[in-house]
């Protein structure tokens, strides 16, 4: 990407708005030495800018972190909360409503022709030998 923005973009103020991509074979080796010199120079700076943003940020990064581990996916509008050390509820679903639970595929002779599948059901899981009452664990 920084090559690309070097030789293709002219984003260097070293070599200037030109194309050096085009004829790069032609180029000269000192050419070629400026071209990486300023490419290892945007990879450097934008490691010391990240560094320094997540060393600056730490705590906001640590409460975000711990809220996805706490509540598993965040908004904006919920990260902002966060940071600003509000407390989050906790969803909640109402009483009685089913749950769809993801599709349970089986091995080969542990409950028949493929596996089972998960239904909707207040919370119940298939049993691992199906519903045909095959292996026990």
């Amino acid at each position: 990407m920084a090559f690309t923005m070097v030789t293709q973009m002219g984003m260097s103020d070293e070599l200037g708005n030109v194309d050096l991509n085009t004829d790069y074979s032609q180029l000269s080796s000192e050419t070629k030495q400026r071209i990486e010199n300023e490419v290892r120079k945007i990879i450097e700076d934008g490691r010391q800018r990240a560094t320094k943003l997540l060393t600056e940020k730490r705590k906001e990064l640590d409460l975000i972190a711990n809220a996805l581990v706490e509540y598993e996916m965040l908004n904006k509008d919920e990260m902002e909360r966060v940071i600003n050390g509000e407390k989050l509820q906790k969803p909640t679903l109402p009483p009685n409503v089913p749950i769809k639970l993801p599709e349970l595929i089986l091995p080969p002779g542990m409950g028949g022709s493929g596996g089972t599948t998960g239904s909707e059901t207040g919370g119940g899981r298939p049993s691992p030998g199906g519903s045909d009452g095959g292996a026990k664990l």
